[in-house]
């Protein structure tokens, strides 16, 4: 899973300063529904919770490597819900404002496209306008939800013939 500038790959042990660095940014972390990560053991418990989801098929997180630096500048996972992907996406914020989250969404879509999911999701916390932004730029819809008054509800919908 690639573009020019970005790829995706497993996370790997090697990763968990990056992804501290990462989730550990209170300014970021405000748009997450988790706390930001208060120390590295924090991203070695993400990193095995991570296998453990992997292997029981109930989450798929992805490395967001950007290619010319081969630097680590984010996570993306989707949840399988029968024909249905929930999808979700953080950026270091000095990565943000640079096209990478449409790219990282393009990237899934086309994925879970090829492995005929027929309907996408992503929860966003209100007041990320720009994953808002990112999910529209890729076809994402807002739709109407109460469930979670603080998120909103974005799909995208597949038609496979």
């Amino acid at each position: 899973m690639e573009d020019e500038r970005i790829y995706f790959r497993e996370l790997e042990e090697s990763d968990a300063n990056r992804l501290f660095e990462i989730y550990s940014n209170a300014e970021a972390m405000k748009f997450r529904e988790t706390e930001p990560m208060k120390t590295i053991d924090d991203a070695y418990k993400m990193l095995t919770r991570d296998k453990e989801m992997r292997q029981t098929s109930y989450e798929f997180r992805f490395a967001i490597i950007e290619k010319k630096s081969d630097i680590l500048i984010g996570t993306i996972m989707y949840q399988p819900v029968g024909d249905k992907a929930i999808i979700g996406y953080s950026i270091d914020e000095k990565f943000w404002n640079n096209g990478y989250g449409s790219s990282v969404v393009k990237i899934m879509i086309n994925e879970l496209i090829s492995k005929k999911f027929n309907l996408l999701e992503a929860w966003v916390k209100k007041g990320n306008f720009a994953s808002c932004k990112v999910l529209e730029k890729n076809l994402f819809q807002s739709i109407s939800q109460t469930i979670y008054p603080n998120l909103n509800l974005y799909q995208y919908r597949i038609f496979n013939s």
